[in-house]
């Protein structure tokens, strides 16, 4: 598990390789190259505020870049605060690309699950996974909450039913989105019981009261994944039970107009 989300860190160091560029990339050619990797990242996550940063940095770049020309060739205090823009506008551009490789890496994950939406900033994004679930409606959100908690709890058999949940929780809303919204009523459970896990965890505890709570409270997510594994299944043979009396009336039909020969 990588330093981000849940995949391997050959894959987290993969998306980051632009950064790695990026700070390799210390002279400007003419400006320096992570104003574009912020909008490449921007655009990749559906971060706004990215995207505001990005075109502000770049226009700096621009900036510099006008002020360098009109400098070349002497030696004068406005080439040197020139020189000095373009240092300074490299480290705050880096260090902000760096700082964001957490967020940015938890937004291409979930990315990998289902299409994301656009929201303002990051830690908007983190304000909401630790929202009561009862404010929350959205699958984006449901899953963004799931794979949070997955990443702050320290415990395997809950990771592997936060998986399982997953899956099914996509399988269901491919199948039916209507049922999927019924299912984010019915569950909401599920995320508020791995946020006082995870509170319990963090409270460094170690006695018979908080390891009888953790016990309970993993119980109730194996419990959970195995309810919602039997709901999606009920789902499934619904829809193949529908199929099958269609094609039973097809057929029939087939018959009647000496279609078939049997």
């Amino acid at each position: 598990m990588g330093f981000a989300t849940k995949k391997p860190k050959r894959w987290e160091l993969q998306q980051l390789t632009w950064t790695f560029i990026s700070i390799a990339m210390f002279v400007p050619l003419p400006v320096h190259l992570f104003p574009f990797v912020m909008l490449s990242q921007a655009r990749k996550s559906k971060i706004r505020s990215w995207y505001v940063t990005a075109v502000a940095l770049l226009l700096v770049e621009l900036t510099l870049f006008a002020s360098f020309i009109v400098f070349f060739g002497t030696i004068s205090q406005g080439m040197l605060l020139t020189l000095g823009g373009y240092v300074t506008s490299y480290i705050v551009g880096n260090g902000l690309l760096l700082n964001r490789a957490k967020p940015y890496l938890q937004r291409l994950e979930l990315a990998e699950i289902r299409p994301l939406a656009w929201i303002a900033t990051a830690s908007s994004r983190e304000r909401l996974q630790q929202l009561p679930q009862a404010t929350l409606d959205t699958p984006q959100l449901f899953i963004e909450r799931l794979l949070h908690w997955r990443k702050e709890i320290d415990n395997r058999a809950i990771h592997q039913n936060i998986d399982r949940i997953i899956h099914l929780f996509q399988l269901l809303e491919k199948n039916d989105k209507i049922e999927a919204e019924k299912f984010l009523v019915r569950h909401s459970t599920v995320v508020n019981v791995l946020m006082k896990y995870d509170e319990i965890e963090n409270s460094k505890l170690n006695n018979a009261v908080t390891a009888e709570s953790k016990k309970k409270l993993e119980d109730v997510i194996k419990k959970a994944a195995i309810a919602i594994e039997q709901e999606v299944t009920n789902q499934f043979k619904a829809g193949i039970l529908d199929v099958s009396a269609e094609t039973d009336v097809y057929i029939q039909t087939l018959r009647n107009r000496n279609l078939l020969n049997e």
